[in-house]
């Protein structure tokens, strides 16, 4: 096969750039934003420890779906081939998984989208939510995968800029940003917002979609080389927008007592830089992208993986995969025109995808695992560790989270 350039491969770039899409989000804003505020850069060896983690996991599901043309569902179902009641099972924590995490995040990003939106036009939230609504809910009915890919990549260009714009601008504490990168800390208190920033950047069910995408895109080994490339690239994109924000908010707000209540808290942050009325644009442009990238990623996902569950003809072109579409894009919408308080749905939405988390890795491992299906592309002994490493960790965070959650709720 003809040695690709480096402009060939970034032409044909595309599945990874949906997955970074979706958890660049208005959580993923909120999260980081609160880890600054409240931790400083302690957090900040968390977002190293996911965008690692998310590289090694995302390459084993592409790999099934490039040489083992399965997609998550049907691997996995897979390893017990024949047995009813696994597949059973397979397909009940998978449709529960998905579930949980997508409404909880599509509530999370039509709000956060709609703020600001709300605050580059100075609509009332009601219009603002029903624009967000409405341009998601087009995407659910007009659009094609690969449509998606090439507006995200243009999404996740865009906030990159502005986000690392604003890190450069507040000028951090290079010395403090290093130690905080390959320091492994828990602060007191940090338990929730550790595994929140795992869960806003390792989602679950993303390394599903990713098996699905790849496998309709590409389906050589050589081919294996362009998704590898395009993981490294969206993954380490999303890794530096994530640190960008947490070192941007540690900066401004680290220690000022400032309360995280909204994804527009960002937006202060740049005031001492670009002005009150420059950080209300900036600020609610970058909100609004990520908001409305991550909704469209969040529908596409949940109607993507269903349609393999229930095995729908014409898989997310369907008919029934429109209409799950659409249905989580009005309940996002509906929780925007209520204008609820947004950081406890993001918070518990991320908790949940932690906890699913190691349940999908460690079948990602197993599958990996499988030489009736991979033959000779089966995991490494250093994927192994690597992937049952991370599954452990995030089994550890993720239940430790989730018992934190509950015990705020009660």
């Amino acid at each position: 096969m003809e040695k690709r350039t480096f402009g060939q491969k970034l032409k044909n770039m595309g599945p990874a750039a949906i997955i970074t899409s979706a958890f660049i989000g208005p959580g993923t804003i909120t999260t980081a934003t609160i880890a600054g505020v409240n931790f400083g850069y302690k957090l900040l060896w968390a977002v190293v420890f996911s965008v690692v983690a998310l590289m090694v996991l995302m390459e084993m599901s592409s790999r099934i779906g490039i040489l083992g043309n399965k997609d998550m569902v049907e691997a996995s179902i897979d390893l017990v081939p024949g047995n009813r009641a696994w597949e059973i099972f397979i397909k009940v924590l998978l449709v529960i998984a998905v579930a949980s995490v997508s409404f909880g995040f599509q509530a999370g990003n039509i709000i956060g989208s709609s703020l600001g939106l709300k605050e580059i036009l100075g609509t009332s939230q009601l219009v603002a939510a029903l624009i967000v609504g409405a341009l998601s809910l087009s995407t659910v009915l007009f659009s094609t995968a690969k449509f998606l890919e090439k507006i995200m990549l243009i999404f996740v260009s865009t906030m990159g800029l502005i986000f690392l714009f604003a890190m450069i601008a507040v000028g951090p504490n290079i010395v403090e940003v290093f130690k905080g990168l390959v320091t492994p800390v828990i602060p007191e208190g940090g338990v929730v917002s550790t595994i929140a920033l795992i869960g806003t950047t390792l989602i679950a069910i993303n390394l599903v979609l990713h098996s699905i995408t790849s496998k309709e895109k590409w389906n050589t080994k050589e081919d294996l080389e362009n998704a590898k490339f395009d993981i490294v690239v969206n993954v380490l994109i999303g890794g530096v927008i994530t640190v960008a924000l947490i070192v941007t908010s540690a900066t401004v707000l680290f220690n000022t007592g400032t309360e995280v209540t909204s994804p527009l808290i960002f937006s202060k942050q740049l005031e001492p830089v670009l002005g009150v009325v420059g950080a209300k644009w900036v600020g609610g442009l970058g909100i609004f992208a990520a908001g409305l990238s991550s909704s469209i990623a969040t529908t596409f996902t949940i109607s993507t993986i269903f349609s393999k569950v229930f095995k729908w003809e014409n898989g997310v072109e369907s008919k029934q995969a429109k209409i799950v579409g659409t249905i989580v894009v009005l309940f996002g919408t509906a929780f925007a025109i209520m204008n609820t308080r947004p950081v406890q749905i993001i918070t518990t939405a991320q908790v949940m995808s932690g906890f699913f988390l190691p349940f999908i890795s460690i079948l990602l491992v197993l599958v990996c695992n499988n030489k009736r299906m991979l033959g000779e592309n089966t995991n490494t002994l250093f994927q192994n560790i690597l992937g049952v490493g991370a599954s452990i960790i995030t089994l550890i965070l993720g239940t430790w989270g989730l018992y934190n959650v509950f015990i705020s709720f009660f």
